[in-house]
């Protein structure tokens, strides 16, 4: 089925086999901050069973687009039904985290960076709260001073809960999307950001708490992180992985 489908889209996939990519891709803004000028205006939901048949699309108005590779698909306000949540940018206003549902109504925004060429890095929903409330997790403008910050659905808006400046989760002009994760790794029974500090030569962690957000723990690479980040389960016990710039791969595991 010809979809028009961003080069390097993610297919995400649920457990009814459906299948949402982004699509329309377009250089009408092209700055090119996540690997190529490309960049989708339009997000597409699709069937497999028992045919392959479009169910929904969601075109981005005016010069916006979506910065980035896949939406996030997820069930952000806890009433069993996905969320779309993107980050859509353009060059007056810069990004912007919206939430629709699948049937294209927009359900929420987040704030504006407020000038163009400024990033917002989406990066997980989880239950960050300290009593387990949903959040989404995201690094603004990860590549000068980048900032962690964690946002809570409250009506049409996404509001900030806490923030923690210092980190990182992508490097400039890269298509690596994937160099921040949530994970409960310390066994604490609480899901944290994991990312890496501005030289990415230190994984830093960062757990919500009453007042805000701390860092959890930290660990050194022993060199520069240059891929994505993985968390499988190892044996019963949870492991990080990374892969440096000399080419080997440094793996952790969790308590």
């Amino acid at each position: 089925m010809a979809v028009d489908a961003l080069p390097d889209a993610r297919l995400l996939v649920d457990a009814q086999e459906r299948v949402l990519l982004l699509t329309k891709p377009s250089t009408r803004y092209p700055r090119g901050i996540a690997g190529n000028e490309l960049e989708a205006t339009e997000i597409t939901l699709l069937e497999t069973r028992p045919s392959l048949k479009i169910t929904g699309r969601i075109a981005i108005a005016g010069q916006r687009v979506v910065e980035g590779i896949s939406p996030i698909w997820a069930d952000l306000n806890g009433d069993g039904q996905r969320e779309i949540i993107v980050t859509v940018s353009d060059s007056e206003q810069g990004a912007q985290v919206v939430v629709y549902s699948e049937s294209g109504e927009r359900l929420a925004v987040g704030p504006v960076v407020g000038r163009g060429n400024r990033w917002r890095h989406q990066i997980a929903v989880a239950p960050f709260g300290v009593n387990a409330e949903l959040e989404l997790a995201e690094v603004l403008t990860p590549h000068i001073g980048g900032i962690a910050g964690f946002y809570r659905l409250d009506g049409d808006s996404l509001d900030l809960m806490a923030q923690q400046d210092g980190v990182t989760s992508h490097p400039i002009r890269s298509r690596n999307l994937d160099m921040g994760l949530a994970d409960d790794l310390d066994g604490h029974g609480q899901p944290e950001l994991v990312v890496f500090d501005q030289q990415f030569q230190e994984v830093r962690a960062l757990r919500r708490t009453e007042s805000g957000a701390e860092l959890a723990w930290q660990t050194p690479v022993g060199g520069k992180a240059v891929t994505n980040l993985a968390s499988v389960s190892l044996g019963g016990r949870i492991t990080l992985g990374v892969g440096r710039e000399d080419g080997v791969l440094r793996i952790w595991l969790a308590p």
